[in-house]
């Protein structure tokens, strides 16, 4: 009898398990659709400017010009010197210094504020799912995110609030191992080759937007 019990209990554990995983892969799956997850593969470039506001003024801006197809990304920015800068970044094999390195990070950074949900699925992004939070009185469902050996900050970890209805990011917790975190919001949606992409996102006193955006499909 203790027996039959332990494999009740044990095949219970088994399908609660299998629901909780089967409920995170569907919202998960439903934001990277809502976002346009399905055209990705259309897309052959990726054009943006990346800026950021503080106290009313632009405080950093960099244009990406993103070869998909050829895993390239041609960044212009201006450094923290005043000096133009104009680097190619290889994404599949990344230069190890001098400007070249500075675009690819610049790529990671940039392209993560405004693609974070067709990346949910990428291979190394751990998705769990977080319960419902409230977020200025909406009940959203949430995702944690945490990373295996991928990115440049691999040990950020992320919160992610979903629409309930539209199943797009209303807003994001950004939690680093070290320093303060922040709640940044998704908004001004806007639809490019079949991309549903937020434009802008605020948090604190300041405001990351995104300009010129301009997808090439095939």
């Amino acid at each position: 009898m203790k027996a039959r019990f332990v494999l009740v209990l044990l095949l219970l554990s088994i399908r609660s398990f299998a629901a909780d995983n089967a409920a995170s892969n569907s919202l998960v799956a439903d934001v990277w659709k809502a976002s346009g997850g399905e055209h990705w593969q259309n897309v052959k470039e990726l054009r943006f400017t990346f800026e950021v506001e503080s106290g009313g003024k632009i405080v950093a801006s960099a244009k990406h010009d993103w070869n998909v197809a050829a895993g390239t990304d041609r960044v212009q920015w201006t450094d923290k010197e005043g000096n133009a800068k104009d680097a190619t970044a290889n994404l599949l094999a990344p230069a190890q210094e001098g400007d070249a390195k500075k675009a690819y990070a610049r790529w990671v950074n940039d392209s993560y504020w405004l693609l974070a949900p067709l990346k949910i699925r990428d291979r190394g992004v751990n998705a769990a799912p977080d319960g419902i939070k409230n977020l200025n009185g909406t009940p959203c469902p949430t995702i944690h995110l945490s990373f295996g050996q991928v990115g440049l900050t691999p040990t950020d970890q992320y919160v992610l609030y979903v629409d309930p209805q539209t199943k797009l990011l209303r807003a994001w917790d950004y939690i680093p191992k070290e320093g303060t975190g922040f709640q940044a919001t998704w908004e001004k949606y806007q639809t490019f080759g079949g991309l549903k992409l937020a434009t802008e996102h605020r948090f604190n006193d300041k405001a990351v937007r995104f300009r010129d955006v301009e997808a090439v499909t095939k």
